[in-house]
């Protein structure tokens, strides 16, 4: 099949996962920091890599050496998160792809066989965290998602049993513990109630699009196949009802129970720390709903419960409407 030559290099959004950050390497390739697709000089808009991206994963097998695209290249791994994003699984085409797949260094010419993902997985529980005011709203999101899971725990910043009292019900847990300006200790506390081989993670204040919620057993089946033990995604902030430039803003939800979270806030998984146990899924979007006065306020909150805890720049780009620039 021909391929278009490269045109006029263009750096703008990643045509995998909508990040601006690139890493420059040698020869003037330019790779994205967060999914490592490698952009050669020269390149097209990423609009037209992503089509041609689109057009490969369709097809039962893709060999990056064999039939090499003009303008881009990618490793295994970073070929396994953009088959994610349309949702897509693929499989190492041969022994030495199955050892870069487990060891990614980005150096090897993806090649593998695809199919879909599983319509079928292993149970998820869904695990939320959020304040007595909230309760309402949690319900609400309960209401209308909980059903695609197999369990819901609620944990609620109070010490007082009574504000959840008498709201549980089988399969539906409502517990109460106090934050206690540490966010990651009460994700563990989640995990440490969850009794499914996996659990989705959500705040108060957000919900999941249709595409990730529909794709979520796919993908946890994908994972136990690979070994993988947390999958993140991408989280689509608006902010006063405006889409906010603070995109992908990835986070880490779907952990296997087993997993445990560091740092009191912006708390990650620790198996994101060793990323050969961890992948992006950029298949729809966790959504995120908060006000402006809320962005501000939680800059200064942040920034007292830990040294990096502040981060201005993610205020600003939160406060900023999204550009696709």
């Amino acid at each position: 099949m021909p391929r278009s030559a490269p045109t006029a290099s263009v750096m703008t959004r990643c045509a995998i996962c909508g990040n601006r950050g690139r890493h420059d390497r040698h020869g003037g390739v330019a790779e994205c920091t967060h999914c490592g697709l490698r952009y050669l000089p020269g390149h097209r808009p990423p609009v037209a890599i992503r089509a041609d991206l689109t057009e490969r994963l369709a097809a039962p097998a893709i060999d990056l050496a064999r039939d090499p695209p003009a303008d881009w290249t990618c490793g295994i791994a970073t070929l396994r998160i953009a088959a994610y994003g349309i949702g897509r699984a693929i499989r190492p085409a041969d022994a030495p792809q199955a050892t870069e797949l487990a060891a990614p260094t980005g150096r090897l010419p993806a090649a593998a066989t695809l199919s879909p993902l599983p319509p079928h997985g292993p149970a998820i529980t869904l695990g939320m965290i959020g304040r007595a005011s909230e309760l309402p709203v949690i319900a609400a999101l309960i209401e209308r998602i909980g059903s695609g899971f197999a369990a819901v725990r609620v944990l609620v910043d109070s010490a007082d049993p009574v504000v959840v009292a008498g709201l549980s019900r089988p399969g539906l847990t409502y517990a109460v513990h106090p934050l206690a300006q540490d966010f990651a200790a009460q994700r563990n506390r989640l995990h440490a109630a969850c009794h499914t081989p996996w659990m989705l993670q959500l705040d108060a204040d957000e919900d999941l699009d249709v595409a990730l919620l529909t794709a979520l057993p796919g993908l946890a089946a994908d994972a136990d196949a690979h070994r993988l033990l947390s999958l993140a995604f991408p989280r689509r902030n608006l902010v006063d009802g405006v889409p906010s430039d603070h995109w992908p803003d990835v986070q880490y939800r779907l952990n296997r129970a087993e997993v445990r979270f560091s740092g009191v806030v912006h708390e990650r998984p620790d198996p994101s720390r060793d990323w050969r146990r961890s992948a992006l899924a950029p298949i729809g979007a966790i959504v995120h709903r908060l006000d402006g006065d809320r962005v501000r306020a939680r800059t200064a909150a942040y920034g007292a419960m830990a040294p990096d805890g502040a981060r201005p720049a993610d205020e600003a780009a939160l406060l900023r409407p999204f550009s696709r620039d």
